[in-house]
């Protein structure tokens, strides 16, 4: 028995629906059960999309049918790892950050039963959903050439009698232990999924981004924003605060180098080009790629550090040599 028929065009038009209908949902004035219901049709806009994707590309999008038993369709993590793995991802996007943010909603998605008491969590979701909207725009329109502001309008903003939320969150739990630990755990796998997008040299401004109260995009989220301090007896409360850079930079010189000759396309980089190119662009003094503490001479370096090194072409590490050479000497 052939797999089910299923239209590429049906399942576009209705992962279109879903995408709107979830933007439709999160901007109601009073609307309960709000994060959870947005976040439902979001990863389910997703799935559609990236089973429209591989039928488009020829890929089947069923599991191998089982005796006795209907056709299932493939699940959300695994249509992403065929998208990845069939190097569908549309060019200009990054894979590993938008699977990063589709994991994390999915995440939110599949524990929401559980965090039905964290009251104040949709602040920290919704810089993933922000940023979500976009990436699905960018995503539709690069690989269906459907563009998502054709049905709607970017002029919505989350009005509200409090300001929006800043990353430094205090959100008060149930104080039972067992629904701390859901909330401990939800947030170790937010910072998981980031920490292996960041690790990738990942573009992080794919993930999750903040903004202020004009819109304007302020910072890209690491997953330092998303460290979780959790007081079963100060009334629940539930702290989420940055954290130290060590968890931030987590590469030695050697071990960039590695990861950006891993990534690159070009010549090997050497030893030289990274210092030369570190001198030129005075990399050590910009805290989003270098960190040293205070007692230590050496510095580590982040995620950002290598997708930014790696995105520099051999002209540009040439030209760095160059200027080097004829640098005044003391």
């Amino acid at each position: 028995m052939a797999a089910p028929y299923v239209s590429i065009k049906r399942l576009v038009g209705n992962s279109m629906a879903a995408m709107l209908s979830a933007v439709e949902v999160y901007n109601k004035p009073q609307m309960t059960y709000r994060d959870e219901v947005t976040v439902m049709l979001v990863v389910n806009a997703w799935e559609l999309a990236l089973k429209a994707t591989l039928r488009q590309s020829g890929r089947t999008i069923f599991y191998p049918k089982q005796r006795n038993a209907p056709y299932r369709s493939i699940t959300l993590n695994d249509a992403l790892g065929r998208v990845a793995s069939g190097g569908l991802w549309p060019s200009p996007l990054d894979g590993p950050a938008l699977t990063a943010n589709i994991k994390a909603l999915s995440e939110y998605r599949d524990r929401a039963i559980h965090l039905y008491n964290a009251q104040g969590l949709g602040a920290v979701i919704y810089p993933f959903l922000q940023q979500n909207v976009l990436n699905y725009r960018d995503f539709m329109l690069a690989r269906f050439k459907r563009d998502l502001a054709d049905s709607m309008t970017w002029q919505l903003l989350p009005l509200g009698a409090t300001a929006p939320a800043d990353v430094v969150q205090f959100m008060r739990v149930d104080k039972d232990a067992t629904m701390v630990a859901e909330v401990q755990q939800f947030i170790d796998e937010l910072r998981r999924y980031m920490d292996e997008a960041e690790a990738a040299g990942s573009d992080m401004g794919r993930i999750a981004t903040i903004y202020d109260i004009n819109m304007q995009s302020m910072k890209k989220m690491t997953s330092a924003d998303l460290v979780v301090a959790v007081s079963p007896t100060a009334d629940g409360q539930v702290v989420l605060k940055k954290t130290d850079p060590n968890q931030t930079h987590p590469y030695s010189a050697a071990q960039l180098l590695a990861k950006v000759n891993e990534r690159r396309k070009g010549r090997k980089l050497t030893t030289h080009d990274f210092n030369v190119i570190s001198w030129k662009q005075d990399l050590r003094a910009n805290t989003t790629y270098a960190w040293r503490h205070s007692n230590s001479l050496t510095y580590a370096w982040s995620g950002d550090a290598v997708k930014h090194l790696s995105s520099l072409t051999d002209a540009d590490y040439d030209l760095a040599r160059a200027e080097h050479k004829r640098r005044p000497r003391a």
